[in-house]
């Protein structure tokens, strides 16, 4: 019996955001997850800033990560102690003498963490590349959040297809905690064929399988562009997203995790209101918007708007349309829409995506993927639109953060942007704090006025030149930026300047 990959309705999140505002002690969480995979050709660490202690000043917090083998049996478990205001960093290849499927890394608190995915990031690292990716898949704390959790069940997408002479596209299964030997189902929608398949798992508990399109689809051609769509098998205990991404043959890879594909699933406000987003634009490499049809069913109308330093807008176009769902979907170079509208990408600091339904019924879930590039392999991060139906406390301020990656062999960019799409009801700029940290603790700090549909753009080695303690040396920094006001948001890009192969990330 074949099931799909699980989702929670979009209004059932909601009511649980607006039932922690009115009661913070109902329902508490105590205990956040994640597992991360080993990958063959890589190293891994896991990096996160003590935002336990930062944002919410919890100094009581544990880390604890189990090295789980190839069987599915326990190897061991180490325990950290989460105290101290800096960057965390925890190598995890090597941490025993045993093969790993995957870590599972586990933070407790006697006090309520609200959100049961930490905020982490995973690093595999090989020649030629980096990858970073945020928490995507782990074991439910108990039956009830399985409930809630696996209510609904959906295909995985948000998957990029690649096919060239040197690279291929490749899907991570991970099995939860229980043996999995159902088979997943992939399918691929082109313009002009459709393609269809059930792989076998047959995998032990937290165990983990890498499936190549090229080998499972021999005769796609090479440079075709399609959707793809997932059938996972349901586990039970388990929230499981797929790392997917883009592999070269001789094993570099950028990756993200999947999302939900809701075409199959009828979920919409009560009103019309488009739904929108703001976006850094960063100068020197490609900005791409690439929307695929996996809305709840619906006729989208897509325009694109360009803000410049001071927040106003100066250049706007329509870009198309999306029926969901469908075998066509959308691929925006924002680059080329400045060059066709004749704007002076000088002055652009942001792009803005706007979504309108043809009705009024606006599907809850509009993602797309944030794509940036230079010539290598791309990142693709899945991002999902704001809309003015989502629920915002009164009062609520910005604190938003995230990782940047430095090292002599790195670029890596960060943008800050004050979104008007999350908070109408600012009225002025957004008057920053960042504050910059790697494992010792605060290294800079700066105040930065955003303007509200803005943005502050930089690259981080150029930023911090005085400041980093390691200055050519690779690690992680981590970003906080903080505002009285919110509607702030956070987003990195990396490349390995020999190979120009991309990763990136939003914020948390």
């Amino acid at each position: 019996m074949h099931s799909y990959a699980s989702l929670k309705q979009y209004k059932q999140v909601e009511e649980t955001r607006k039932l922690y505002y009115n009661k913070p002690s109902l329902n508490s969480v105590h205990c956040a997850s994640l597992l991360v995979p080993e990958i063959d050709g890589t190293v891994v660490d896991i990096s996160f800033l003590n935002h336990f202690l930062l944002k919410r000043n919890y100094d009581k917090v544990a880390c604890r990560i189990t090295a789980i083998d190839k069987n599915g049996k326990k190897i061991e478990s180490r325990l950290f102690q989460i105290d101290k205001p800096i960057v965390y960093t925890i190598p995890l290849t090597g941490m025993v003498d045993k093969p790993v499927s995957n870590y599972s890394v586990e933070f407790f608190s006697a006090d309520n963490l609200f959100i049961p995915f930490p905020a982490v990031m995973i690093n595999h690292r090989g020649e030629g590349f980096i990858n970073q990716v945020h928490s995507f898949n782990r074991v439910l704390n108990d039956v009830f959040e399985d409930d809630a959790i696996n209510a609904v069940q959906v295909s995985e997408a948000s998957v990029d297809l690649v096919l060239s002479d040197n690279t291929d596209t490749f899907l991570l299964f991970t099995a939860g905690p229980m043996q999995c030997n159902e088979s997943i189902e992939i399918e691929i929608l082109t313009k002009t064929n459709s393609y269809k398949t059930l792989c076998s798992t047959n995998i032990p508990r937290f165990g983990t399988k890498k499936y190549r399109i090229k080998e499972i689809f021999p005769s796609i051609p090479n440079g075709v562009k399609g959707v793809m769509k997932v059938k996972q098998p349901k586990q039970m205990l388990f929230y499981g997203r797929m790392l997917t991404g883009q592999i070269t043959d001789d094993g570099q890879f950028s990756a993200n995790h999947s999302y939900y594909d809701s075409s199959v699933f009828n979920e919409y406000w009560e009103d019309g209101s488009p739904s929108q987003r703001f976006y850094p634009y960063f100068h020197e490499i490609e900005n791409i918007i690439r929307m695929y049809p996996i809305m709840s069913p619906s006729k989208l109308f897509l325009s694109v708007e360009l803000y410049n330093y001071s927040g106003s807008k100066i250049g706007e176009t329509m870009v198309g349309d999306l029926t969901s769902p469908d075998n066509r979907f959308l691929d925006l170079t924002i680059n080329s829409v400045c060059e066709k509208l004749g704007l002076d990408q000088k002055q652009i600091t942001t792009f803005v995506l706007t979504v309108k339904a043809e009705t009024n019924k606006m599907p809850t879930r509009v993602s797309h993927q944030l794509v940036y590039g230079k010539g290598g392999l791309n990142t693709s991060i899945n991002i999902g639109l704001n809309n003015p139906n989502v629920f915002v406390a009164k009062g609520k301020k910005s604190f938003k953060w995230g990782q940047a990656i430095v090292g002599d062999q790195y670029d890596s960019f960060i943008g800050l942007v004050g979104d008007p799409s999350e908070n109408p009801c600012v009225d002025g700029p957004h008057e920053t704090t960042v504050k910059f940290y790697d494992g010792e603790g605060k290294i800079a700090e700066r105040v930065w006025t955003i303007p509200n549909g803005g943005a502050v753009t930089f690259k981080v080695m150029e930023e911090l030149q005085k400041e980093l303690r390691n200055s050519g040396k690779t690690e992680y920094v981590w970003c906080t930026a903080e505002s009285d006001h919110f509607g702030l948001n956070f987003f990195s890009a990396c490349f390995d300047k020999t190979t120009n192969n991309f990763s990136g990330d939003h914020g948390f």
